[in-house]
């Protein structure tokens, strides 16, 4: 069995086992992949030579050894969430009852807590996320939102045209919300110090979530994967950590097998089903009348009706659980890979819990329930780190910079700006 060798760098403690054949004969020195140091093979220094005799030349110096790099092997880091129902419940019922007794002025103070919360209770290799929004920030934008929802709640009582202009001056600026949502939330989440960021490009934010969308609809839905592909494209693509921008990898063609198979898995589910409630004779009307149909027993003309919703959730859980796993294993950041295994499954399992237990409890247990199905997410995603977030460093000039009006504008309307993967 051939014998392995410990090599182990003395500035920073980088370790590398590799087999002793494979290291070259008469190599005694070695350089770190991580710190780029150069040190002594095993600890060890090249015996001097004897110094030559009177009279005798000095023999020439014998050329270094070629000695190959120590090729770090990736590593695996892992993400995990470690808030607790407990803890957020409190958060949760203070951030309720105070946003009702102040009718929605202490919003942007329950959304900077809430969120202060979750960033630091998640951890990639043991080090939390930060999110450093000032609320008072918010609060500016929350105001200039408020203004805008007054006049589009009083136009439609006082003047419909108001409340119309106003509601289509918004839903036109969705695209604009949602990029300036992004930028205020990127540059005031961090990790290890350093600050996330967004540039903005409001001409493909236009085009990806305002003209695709439309004349996907004139395509009778065929454009749809491609606009999706386009949408996450332009949010990964976009976003930086530190000076260091993330890259997306997955193609329109990935993107319309993943839609085939949800296409697929929605006929194969549904096609029984849609023969089972014609054959009872069309499901209520016929258990109504006392009839079962001509093949069917009495009491299964319910069943397709029970069954249809339960099936359709399923799908729409796989469809959501197959394009976040795609997407994060299509993303990477300095040559670093994400690895997401959500299983539907598992998905289905937790939002069935997570509703039957928010009902029995009249929301109670909302928070019980959040905190479920975000640890499950995060159990499920990895960084599978080639080189590693030690070279990443902060990008010149990071910092907040930017308004929170398009993030409570969002908010306050009711549109989700806060994309995802």
């Amino acid at each position: 069995m051939t014998e392995m060798v410990s090599i182990i760098c003395p500035e920073c403690g980088f370790r590398k086992d590799v087999h002793k054949n494979m290291i070259p004969e008469g190599a005694t020195r070695v350089s770190c992949p991580r710190c780029k140091q150069s040190f002594a093979l095993n600890g060890e220094t090249p015996a001097a030579s004897p110094p030559p005799a009177s009279g005798q030349a000095s023999p020439p110096p014998s050329p270094p050894a070629h000695v190959p790099p120590v090729v770090a092997s990736p590593r695996l880091l892992t993400f995990s969430f470690t808030g607790s129902a407990r803890d957020y419940f409190g958060i949760w019922i203070v951030n309720t009852l105070l946003k009702l007794l102040t009718f929605g002025i202490y919003s942007a103070w329950a959304k900077v807590r809430k969120r202060r919360f979750f960033y630091g209770s998640t951890t990639l290799h043991n080090q939390p996320f930060e999110y450093l929004a000032d609320p008072l920030a918010l609060f500016k934008g929350w105001l200039i939102a408020a203004v805008a929802f007054l006049l589009y709640a009083l136009g439609s009582r006082v003047s419909p045209l108001l409340s119309m202009v106003v509601g289509l001056v918004v839903f036109a600026g969705f695209p604009w919300l949602l990029v300036r949502s992004r930028m205020f939330n990127a540059a005031n989440s961090s990790h290890r110090n350093i600050r996330f960021s967004f540039q903005p490009d409001y001409s493909q934010a236009y085009m990806v979530y305002a003209a695709l969308p439309i004349v996907s609809m004139m395509t009778m839905g065929l454009l749809t994967p491609y606009t999706l592909f386009r949408q996450r494209k332009f949010m990964i693509e976009n976003s930086s950590y530190g000076a260091t921008p993330f890259v997306f990898t997955a193609t329109v063609k990935e993107f319309y097998m993943a839609s085939l198979k949800i296409v697929l898995a929605f006929v194969g589910a549904m096609a029984p089903l849609g023969i089972m409630f014609v054959l009872t004779g069309g499901g209520m009307a016929a258990a109504v009348a006392g009839s079962s149909g001509r093949w069917a027993p009495k009491g299964m003309a319910l069943i397709p009706l029970f069954t249809f919703p339960l099936v359709y959730f399923i799908i729409i859980v796989y469809a959501q659980t197959l394009l976040a796993n795609l997407c994060w294993n299509a993303t990477s950041l300095s040559d670093n890979q994400f690895k997401s295994s959500l299983r539907t499954r598992d998905m289905a399992l937790l939002f069935v819990t997570n509703a039957l237990a928010i009902l029995f409890s009249f929301g109670l247990l909302m928070p019980w329930a959040a905190m479920q199905l975000t640890r499950y997410r995060f159990d499920k995603l990895a960084l599978l780190a080639n080189n590693g977030l030690d070279g990443i460093v902060a990008a010149a000039g990071s910092g907040p910079g930017v308004s929170a009006t398009g993030e409570e504008i969002g908010d306050v309307f009711g549109m989700s700006v806060d994309i995802s993967l």
